[in-house]
């Protein structure tokens, strides 16, 4: 609205007079205020179960039953795209162990999964019924099924919006006792989980599944790793040892493997419990009644019977029995016998630990220059973060000390850790920390006792490994898992690392692996020596003296080491013909002189690496044996073959025949001037023939 102006004028000329009149008006302005409410209803689903019928039973040897118990599983699930129900043998407690246990007998009297109703197998199996429309059973198990040992679909909702108030399958089980079935209780076990929406991958095992330390024995490779994925960093989790029952805290540390973050105290009350393979990382069994009389009571040390301290604050020096820095306790020191569960005893060793007293599917770190410690101390790379707890991003060892006679020392000054590498004949390797510094190429003696820190061993693969070297370090576990994952002819490239060649490898028709060509070392000079960490010997050689082990002159010797590269390359099999070695460098300076009565203990094949056996039970004989013809055994690995060379022989200076014959150290006696060999020619293969010590063949190694 405008304001207006009114003027009135009178008198034009005599007097001019005005007024001015404002007048305001105004309106008010309408204002609001608007609420907005957001509710989010996240997704959420879940599984309950109602026993309406307990799964127990009585039954007779002979007889099936069918229908024991019944269990209503319901499933209440919010997600539009609907979900699945997995199922899991889940026994006792064990993820995929889906056997029945017996409660009292021995555990190979388990009842196995299966659809027998008669005969002389006993088996149980598992049956669904759905309750609810739409809830659809998969993979036939609306039938008796065997129990999945893996996460396996049961039943799938594809649409879901009012299942909320529950959909539902029901549980059944069969189970079948032969006659010669032991009367006991047996127990069997089945986990069901949810997973949504409908068309989710498989279920994977996280670490909060995990109950026992011994519960990664039975897990694939694939499997550890998804669980070992589900870690966080510098995060302590709690697995119990199901040996005596004690809980143990373990971490992911920064090197990516994960450790026990406590010493082992297997022995601090005394064992019911037997060490088998089933529970402990050993191929033979350690009675507990054994395994308690290794609890040492006199002052001197010894490498043929187990000794081992537990440390309590009446036999530690500071009075203490935790470590004051990581918080953890000290545990118990063992010697190398009791850490080895009996496996390396006596003065002389030639040998890394294969098992050891860790719970089954863990073991004993790796040792020196190149193993599990000094890959975790790099990671660190500091004593103080070596000893921090977890919760403080350490890796929480504690000074531990050691034992030589019946009274430990230096708790809270030192901490010393067993490997499972070999030193020397009568030390292992050890991780030595002090307050202010670590070392990790030092060793002890395998009477000495040290504390252990046990690793997750996960299984390796060919395509783990690097070096020739690496088969050293493997355990037996991992070598078997190596072994299954090669490709039948098909050839994988590892390097020597003694001279940085690479070498072609093979799983052959045996079932060992070979390497594909023939030993090629010494075609360069040597500016590494020759050790019991890169060599299969005992003693070091060194690399003046392989160099100077070359063939010059033209008389042949069983005194001295002498060799012969050789150039060309076998025109079937296509490998080089390599380098041709008399039996005193064949044998890494161990077999020498005009008479010997002993097989080859050490060669100079890489480390975890030999010659093979010979004779007619030898390993050349039974590679033929599988073969079976003279082309084979010279055909290419990609074409089936053993890829075996006509790279001949020497007596002089001078090589000959190459092309037309090829011959093969073994490691095993033949008589006191002879050994074994594999011979071949154009057409003829002859595995367990002698030859003599002064004559250079070729090597091929295969792996221990």
């Amino acid at each position: 609205m405008k304001n207006k102006h009114y003027i009135s004028k009178a008198l034009v000329g005599l007097l001019s007079t005005f007024s001015l009149v404002i007048i305001i008006s105004s309106v008010a302005l309408a204002t609001g205020a608007t609420d907005e409410v957001t509710v989010t209803i996240p997704e959420s689903c879940s599984l309950t179960s109602t026993v309406t019928t307990a799964h127990t039973a009585t039954i007779e040897n002979g007889v099936y039953n069918d229908a024991i118990g019944e269990t209503s599983i319901n499933a209440f699930c919010n997600d539009s795209e609907g979900f699945s129900v997995y199922a899991v043998g889940y026994t006792n407690d064990e993820y995929g162990n889906n056997t029945m246990k017996p409660s009292t007998i021995a555990a190979s009297n388990a009842i196995a999964t299966g659809l027998a109703t008669s005969g002389i197998t006993s088996n149980w199996a598992m049956k669904l019924t759905s309750a609810s429309e739409n809830f659809a059973l998969t993979n036939d198990f609306g039938s008796f099924h065997v129990i999945p040992d893996s996460y396996t679909k049961v039943a799938t909702y594809p649409s879901n919006t009012t299942s909320t108030s529950g959909v539902q399958v029901k549980s059944t089980y069969a189970v079948y006792a032969s006659q010669t079935q032991p009367a006991d209780s047996y127990t069997g076990k089945v986990k069901y989980t949810i997973v949504h929406p409908a068309n989710a991958s498989t279920p994977t095992k996280s670490i909060e599944d995990v109950k026992y330390m011994q519960d990664f024995k039975t897990m694939s490779s694939a499997e550890r790793n998804a669980i070992i994925a589900t870690m966080q960093d510098s995060t302590v989790y709690t697995l119990i040892d199901n040996r005596d029952n004690k809980t143990y805290q373990i971490a992911k540390l920064k090197d990516g493997n994960v450790w026990m973050a406590e010493n082992l105290d297997l022995g601090r009350t005394e064992l019911t419990t037997d060490l088998t393979s089933a529970n402990t990382n050993s191929s033979t069994t350690v009675t507990a009644s054994t395994f308690n009389g290794w609890k040492k009571e006199t002052s001197s040390s010894t490498k043929d019977a187990g000794e081992f301290i537990p440390l309590t604050t009446s036999n530690t020096s500071n009075g203490l029995d935790a470590d004051t820095t990581s918080g953890t306790a000290y545990g118990i020191l063992y010697n190398y016998y009791a850490a080895s569960a009996g496996t390396i005893t006596g003065s002389t060793n030639s040998n890394n630990a294969q098992y050891d007293i860790c719970p089954a599917g863990w073991r004993l770190p790796t040792g020196g220059s190149s193993g599990e410690f000094q890959a975790l101390y790099t990671k660190y790379n500091s004593a103080a973060l070596m000893r921090a707890s977890i919760e403080n991003s350490g890796a929480a060892f504690a000074l531990a000390g050691l034992f030589y006679s019946v009274a430990p020392t230096a708790q809270g000054s030192y901490g010393y850790y067993w490997s499972s590498t070999r030193s020397n004949s009568s030390h292992m390797y050890r991780m030595y920390l002090t307050t202010s510094g670590v070392a990790l190429a030092g060793s002890d003696s395998r009477g000495y006792g040290l504390a252990i820190r046990c690793v997750l061993n996960i299984p390796k693969t060919i395509s783990d490994l690097t070096y020739m070297q690496d088969f050293n370090n493997l355990s037996a576990n991992d070598k078997t898992t190596v072994l299954a994952s090669m490709e039948d002819s098909t050839t994988y490239n590892l390097i020597d690392n003694r001279d940085n060649k690479t070498y072609a490898v093979a799983k052959l028709k045996d079932g060992n692996i070979w390497m594909a060509e023939n030993l090629d070392l010494g075609r360069t000079e040597l500016t590494t020596d020759l050790t019991f960490a890169n060599t299969n010997l005992s003693a070091t050689v060194t690399a003046a003296t392989f160099n100077g082990w070359k063939k010059t002159t033209g008389t042949s010797t069983y005194d001295a080491g002498e060799y012969i590269s050789v150039s060309g390359t076998d025109s079937t099999s296509g490998a080089p013909y390599g380098t041709l070695y008399n039996y005193y460098a064949a044998s890494a300076g161990t077999i020498s002189g005009g008479s010997n009565s002993s097989n080859a203990s050490y060669d100079i094949c890489p480390a975890g690496w030999r010659l093979p056996t010979g004779g007619s039970s030898g390993e050349f004989q039974a590679l033929y044996n599988q073969y079976n013809s003279n082309a084979l055994m010279r055909a290419s690995i990609e074409n089936s073959g053993a890829a075996f060379a006509l790279a001949s022989f020497f007596n002089s200076a001078a090589p000959s025949g190459q092309g037309g014959s090829g011959d093969y150290w073994a490691s095993t006696m033949f008589d006191g001037t002879y050994m074994y060999s594999l011979d071949l020619g154009t057409s003829s293969v002859y595995p367990a023939v002698g030859g003599s010590r002064d004559t250079g063949y070729t090597i091929r190694c295969v792996a221990k």
